[in-house]
């Protein structure tokens, strides 16, 4: 008799574990949505995932090019490295839109994952957008560095160039008046 009290009690405990679980996560999913609601910096959708989650380490990756990805201020994230981590792809029509890296076994709930993809809808995209926008701003920066150097170094050659050629002229004239002086004579 007391076995079976022991393992109802435990039975019992677990089903209240599970449905507090699950009720603290909804709840701060709503909570996730009213944050979404007011505008936020960038990076404000991880922080506001980070803390809805309770995971600090979780980081947002963002497709910005041919199998490249950025984060919100957009900073390159390599998606590959992920060693005691997960990545999980939020979907929308078969595309993924995001990805989101996280501690192991955090979303291992699909419905789970779902939520969070509709709650941060909107701001998921909107804070896409801007880390695509970032991301190109960022290659436009250091291409305008690349094209910056290479036309100083051209700059560079075409002076010496100049210089050479002005230098071997002179040379070349004065060697002419001294064989000029020479053949003339001292006169």
């Amino acid at each position: 008799w007391l076995a079976q009290a022991v393992a109802l009690v435990g039975l019992a405990a677990a089903v209240a574990w599970g449905l507090l679980r699950t009720r603290r996560t909804r709840s701060s999913l709503a909570r996730l949505v009213v944050e979404l609601g007011e505008p936020a910096q960038a990076g404000g959708l991880r922080d506001a995932l980070a803390r809805a989650l309770a995971d600090p380490g979780l980081e947002i990756a963002y497709p910005v090019g041919e199998g490249r990805y950025a984060d919100a201020r957009g900073r390159t994230v390599d998606v590959a490295r992920v060693e005691d981590q997960a990545a999980t792809p939020l979907l929308r029509d078969g595309r993924p839109v995001a990805i989101l890296v996280h501690r192991a076994g955090l979303l291992d709930n699909p419905e789970l994952v779902q939520e969070v993809a509709s709650a941060g809808r909107l701001a998921l995209d909107n804070e896409r957008l801007q880390a695509e926008a970032r991301a190109q701003l960022e290659d436009l920066r250091s291409s305008r560095v690349r094209i910056i150097e290479a036309g100083d170094a051209e700059r560079r050659l075409l002076e010496r160039n100049l210089h050479d050629g002005a230098q071997q002229r002179l040379v070349g004239l004065s060697l002419a008046l001294r064989l000029l002086r020479s053949q003339v004579g001292g006169d």
